[in-house]
C-alpha cells in the first residue's frame, strides 16, 4: 500500500511537468493570399467587420438570416446543448460542497398474545439527518470542476460556431436560390430564342428553301431546350426547398425571389492571421476541449492518491414526531476517514493513462482546427482573386456571344447562314450567360465562406447588433 500511495504521489507532481501542449506554427503578420484579393495591404490588416451580411446589402437576405437564427431547429438544440452543460457545471460546483441528506421513517409491528385473538400493535418513528464532505486534498475535485466549466464553454463555442454555420449556409441557400431563378429564365429566353428559329425554318421549309435536315435540327434544338427549361424548375424547387428547411419552413418549394445577384467590391480586411485564433468559434471549443482534457487526466492521476472524508449523521427514534425531532434526544456520531485504493486491477492507473491519451489528442484536434482556420481563410481569399477575373472575363464573353448571335439570326433570316451556324450562336452565347450567373455566385458564395471562415459575428450570426435604448435616444 505504502508503494502505491508513492506512486500515486509522483503522478500527482508530474502533472505540471505533463501538462498538454499545443505546438501551432509560426503565424505570419499578413495571410499570403491577401495580396492579391484585397485592395490595399493596409486594408487587408485591418480587423473583418462582424455585420458581414450587410455587406450584400440585400433586406431580403438580412430577413431571411435572422429567421433562420430563430426557427432553425438544428440550431435550438445546440443551443439546448449549450445550456445543459452549463447546469452540468453549476452541478460539478456542488461536490465542493458537503451533502447534506434526511430521511423520515415509520414502522408498525403486531405481535399475536398467546390464547388469544388480540394483537399487539408497536408503532415506531424514525428520523436520521446525514452529511458527508471531502477535503480536497489534492485539488482532484476541483480539477473535475474546472474540467466541467471548461466543458461548458466549449459547447458555448459550439453554440457560436452552429449560429455562425446556420448564417452562412442561410446566405449560400438564398444565393443558390437566386441563381436558379436567373438559370431559369435564361433557359426560358434560350427556348423562346430557339422556338424562334424553328419557326422561321419551319416557313422556309414549306417554301422550299431549306431540306429537311434544317427543319429536324432545328425541331432537336427546340426539345433540347425544353428539357433544360425542366431541369432548371426543378433546380429552383430544390434550392427553394433547402432554404425553407433552414428557416424551419416546411419545404413545399414555394419560395421565391426576384432579387439579383450582389455586385461585390474587392475584399477590403482579412485582419491578421494570428487574431483569427481568437475570433473562430471552433477554435475557441477546441481550446476549451484542450483545457477541460488536461484538468481530467490531472483529474485520473490525483484519483490514485488517499482521499480524507468527513462524515456526520444524527437519528433519533420514537413514538411520533415529537420524539425525533427533540435535539436532546438525537444520537449524533462523526467520523473521519482516509482511504487510499490498493487494489483495483489496474484500472484507475490505466485510466489515468487513458486520461492522458485524450488530453494528447486534444491537444492535436487544436493543431488541426487552428490550421484548418487558416486555410479555409487563405483559400476563400486566393480564390475570389480567381473569381474575380473569370468573371470579369465571361462577362465580355458574354457581350460577345450576345452580338454574334444578333448577327447570326440576321443572317440566318436572310439565308446567308446555315441553321448549324445559328445553332452554334445560340449554344456559345447561352453557355456565356450560363457562366456568368454561375460565376457570380461562385463569387458570392465564396465571399460567404470566406466571412464565415473569419469568425466574426458568430454572436450574432453576422448581424448588425441590435441597438441599445441608449443608442437609439441618441
Amino acid at each position: 500500500m505504502v508503494r502505491h500511495l508513492w506512486i500515486g504521489v509522483g503522478l500527482a507532481a508530474l502533472a505540471g511537468s505533463c501538462a498538454t501542449k499545443a505546438d501551432l506554427p509560426d503565424a505570419p503578420a499578413a495571410y499570403a493570399a491577401a495580396a492579391g484579393a484585397t485592395e490595399t495591404p493596409d486594408a487587408a490588416a485591418q480587423a473583418p467587420e462582424e455585420a458581414w451580411i450587410e455587406h450584400f446589402a440585400t433586406p431580403e437576405l438580412t430577413g431571411y438570416v435572422a429567421e433562420a437564427l430563430k426557427g432553425n431547429p438544428g440550431l435550438q438544440a445546440a443551443g439546448e446543448r449549450a445550456r445543459a452543460s452549463r447546469e452540468r457545471a453549476r452541478a460539478s460546483a456542488g461536490s465542493w460542497l458537503p451533502d447534506l441528506n434526511i430521511s423520515l421513517g415509520t414502522s408498525r409491528t403486531e405481535t399475536p398474545v398467546a390464547g388469544t385473538d388480540d394483537r399487539v400493535r408497536f408503532d415506531q418513528s424514525t428520523s436520521r439527518l446525514s452529511t458527508t464532505w471531502e477535503a480536497d486534498l489534492w485539488g482532484r475535485v476541483l480539477d473535475g470542476t474546472r474540467a466541467s466549466f471548461a466543458d461548458s464553454r466549449a459547447a458555448n463555442a459550439d453554440y457560436d460556431g452552429a449560429r455562425l454555420s446556420v448564417a452562412g449556409q442561410t446566405a449560400g441557400a438564398w444565393i443558390d436560390l437566386v441563381q436558379a431563378r436567373q438559370l431559369l429564365a435564361l433557359a426560358e429566353e434560350d427556348l423562346a430564342q430557339r422556338e424562334r428559329a424553328l419557326d422561321i425554318t419551319q416557313r422556309r421549309y414549306e417554301s422550299g428553301l431549306l431540306n429537311a435536315l434544317s427543319l429536324r435540327t432545328a425541331r432537336s434544338q427546340v426539345a433540347s431546350a425544353r428539357a433544360q427549361r425542366a431541369a432548371q424548375e426543378d433546380a429552383l424547387l430544390q434550392a427553394s426547398r433547402r432554404l425553407q428547411f433552414l428557416l424551419g419552413r416546411y419545404p413545399d418549394g414555394a419560395l421565391r425571389t426576384q432579387t439579383e445577384l450582389p455586385v461585390l467590391a474587392p475584399i477590403a480586411a482579412a485582419g491578421a492571421p494570428a487574431d483569427l485564433l481568437a475570433r473562430r468559434p471552433d477554435v475557441a471549443a477546441a481550446e476549451a476541449r484542450l483545457e477541460s482534457s488536461g484538468l481530467r487526466a490531472s483529474q485520473a492521476r490525483k484519483a490514485l492518491l488517499p482521499r480524507l472524508t468527513l462524515s456526520a449523521t444524527a437519528s433519533g427514534a420514537g413514538d411520533g414526531l415529537r420524539d425525533i425531532t427533540d435535539v436532546d434526544g438525537l444520537i449524533t456520531q462523526v467520523l473521519a476517514g482516509l482511504t487510499a485504493p490498493l487494489f483495483n486491477g489496474g484500472a484507475l492507473r490505466a485510466e489515468a493513462r487513458a486520461a492522458q491519451a485524450d488530453a494528447r489528442a486534444s491537444a492535436s484536434n487544436y493543431v488541426t482546427t487552428a490550421l484548418t482556420a487558416w486555410s479555409e481563410v487563405e483559400g476563400a481569399l486566393s480564390a475570389d482573386t480567381a473569381f474575380a477575373v473569370r468573371e470579369t472575363e465571361l462577362a465580355s464573353a458574354a457581350e460577345e456571344a450576345r452580338e454574334a448571335q444578333l448577327l447570326a439570326e440576321r443572317q440566318y433570316a436572310s439565308g446567308t447562314a446555315t441553321i448549324f451556324e445559328l445553332i452554334d450562336a445560340y449554344t456559345r452565347r447561352i453557355d456565356a450567360e450560363r457562366g456568368l450567373i454561375q460565376a457570380r455566385a461562385a463569387r458570392a458564395s465564396n465571399r460567404v465562406t470566406y466571412h464565415v471562415a473569419l469568425g466574426g459575428g458568430a454572436e450574432t450570426g453576422g448581424l448588425a447588433a441590435p441597438m441599445t435604448s441608449r443608442e437609439k435616444d441618441r
